[in-house]
């Protein structure tokens, strides 16, 4: 396991810390009022149930009950005060999977770091002469609170060289300063509402610290809303400007390509992958939209799928279900995961990492978590269009173009100088009346498919086969002069003359009459195909049938 040799330094400090906490406590029992201890916890385990968070770090507050603990009774309640608000802010995300991983791995750093917190500025603060007990005034401690606030500062700093040892989380150092003066001001107001608190004891009893906790409370809000409301309000407005012009969007191409880069602007992107599921058909796509291989990070988040769980940030590596780690070929922290979002037939989900710890925000996620379905709707409206379009260009029965696509594709063909000389076939199944009355239309339909199919094989992939209606097929083929167009059209001819319908025991055999029009520059598509008309009735229809016939031949002999 890549974290094995942080766990087991965790566990080990933890040990410690547990064995000296108990031992202590043990020691001095006589030192605790139980029922204002078990009030101060009360109101410290409210604070850790709903803490602020900045980047991948929780505030929660707490450290206010703590000190007040260690002001009225000393260090060991103090130090058992920690732990147990510790544990209980813990264990709130403990039924959740991320819960348990982040337990596993930053409970035994934040245990060694609450002890702390507690121990080096408390015994910093008796070695200046300060004095605890249920008459202390803290205004009057001076220096002996000064050191306390001071070495309290030092352990705050220390914390993030703590954490790398215990658990390998490095923090660019931009980030942490930044974290770190937060700290500093949170760690200022705790202090400062633990005077107030103790304070308020001394004069109102329970009722004063009761007060000076919703005081604390209502501030506590107002950094909350402070550190959160601005930034992620312009996100939410970024992604719900991004769901609009996904929606708009009529290329799937173009539908991946402006979600990375609107996604890009909004969180940090290193790595990603993004997966379309049509009924067990999976794409991948990469940041640029590429399409890659399968990536078992998806079939690892679909198999431990949990509709509790839509979507889930990790803010460390530590937090990653094992199996993802184990495919990680470089050390990023963060990660989003936004599993499986259905829409009717489609599915949609990704992935996103970066190297940073906590990049990610819970409610950004249910933000992009909603913009995936927005993008699995876009797909299904992409396909159905796809589909109304291939069935408006298509003939049921032959499966072959319509007259619909031979004006659309002939239209950008005329307009391209590369296509010429371009040569049109007006192709007639000779007799086909007949075959109708003598074996039925069942029979006929299954000419009309069978020598569409084998029209098809005898054209190149840049030519076009269109049904042109009823037994009349049109061909169109590019950079094709009239020697080679009557060479193909003879091939046709034959071909399908040779051609056996029907049974071995009674087979049917089919001709057709063939009129070709060559150009060599730009003509109208109803004048070509009056010309291959003409030339197919005249030329081939009045002469026999199952014959191939040219324009330019029957306007030579109009002209002698």
């Amino acid at each position: 396991m890549r974290f094995r040799k942080y766990l087991i330094r965790s566990w080990l400090s933890w040990s410690l810390v547990f064995i000296g906490v108990t031992y202590m406590t043990g020691t001095h029992l006589d030192s605790f009022e139980w029922p204002l201890f078990w009030f101060i916890y009360t109101l410290g385990a409210l604070f850790v149930m709903n803490p602020l968070k900045r980047r991948h770090l929780h505030f929660t507050f707490h450290e206010m009950f703590v000190f007040m603990t260690f002001f009225l009774y000393g260090l060991a309640p103090a130090l058992l005060m920690g732990q147990l608000l510790l544990l209980t802010f813990q264990a709130r995300a403990f039924n959740r999977r991320v819960g348990r991983r982040r337990f596993l791995h930053f409970y035994p750093l934040n245990t060694v770091i609450e002890s702390l917190l507690v121990l080096l500025p408390g015994l910093a603060y008796l070695r200046m002469g300060g004095d605890i007990g249920v008459p202390v005034h803290l205004m009057q401690q001076g220096g002996a609170l000064l050191a306390f606030l001071g070495v309290l500062f030092v352990v705050l700093g220390l914390s993030f060289s703590l954490s790398y040892f215990m658990v390998g989380e490095r923090i660019p150092l931009p980030i942490m300063w930044r974290l770190l003066r937060f700290d500093w001001l949170v760690v200022s107001v705790e202090l400062l509402f633990t005077m107030l608190a103790i304070e308020s004891y001394h004069l109102f009893g329970y009722v004063g610290v009761t007060i000076t906790f919703f005081v604390l409370s209502l501030l506590k809000m107002t950094l909350s809303k402070a550190t959160e409301t601005e930034e992620t309000n312009s996100k939410v407005d970024q992604i719900e400007r991004l769901k609009e012009q996904l929606y708009r969007v009529d290329s799937e191409q173009l539908l991946i390509e402006k979600f990375w880069n609107g996604l890009r602007e909004i969180v940090e992107v290193e790595r990603g992958w993004l997966q379309v599921n049509r009924g067990g058909e999976r794409v991948f796509y990469d940041l640029a939209g590429r399409v890659i291989g399968p990536v078992q990070d998806a079939y690892t988040i679909e198999r431990y799928h949990d509709e509790s769980e839509p979507c889930f940030v990790y803010d460390s590596l530590h937090e990653w279900h094992p199996e993802l780690q184990l495919h990680q070929s470089e050390l990023h922290h963060s990660a989003l995961v936004i599993q499986p979002v259905w829409s009717a037939e489609t599915s949609v989900s990704c992935m996103i990492s970066t190297t940073a710890n906590g990049a990610y925000e819970t409610p950004i996620a249910i933000e992009i978590h909603r913009l995936l379905k927005t993008f699995s709707w876009s797909i299904e409206r992409i396909d159905e269009r796809k589909r109304l379009q291939h069935e408006s260009l298509t003939d049921p029965l032959t499966s072959l173009h319509n007259q619909r696509a031979l004006r659309r594709w002939t239209k950008e063909r005329l307009g391209d100088p590369s296509s010429y000389p371009l040569s049109l076939f007006l192709i007639d199944l000779d007799h086909f009346k007949t075959i109708n009355d003598t074996y039925g239309h069942a029979f006929g339909d299954e000419v009309l498919i069978e020598a569409s199919n084998l029209f098809q094989r005898n054209v190149r992939a840049s030519d076009l086969v269109t049904r042109y209606g009823g037994e009349e097929f049109v061909f169109v083929f590019p950079r094709m002069d009239e020697a080679a167009a009557i060479l193909v059209g003879e091939k046709i001819r034959s071909g399908l003359k040779k051609h056996d319908f029907g049974t071995e025991t009674k087979p049917v055999h089919v001709t057709a009459s063939i009129g070709i029009e060559t150009i060599h520059e730009f003509e109208e598509l109803d004048t070509i195909l009056r010309n291959a008309d003409r030339a197919m009735y005249v030329g081939a229809k009045f002469k026999g049938r199952d014959r191939v016939a040219h324009y330019r031949d029957l306007s030579s002999e109009t002209t002698r």
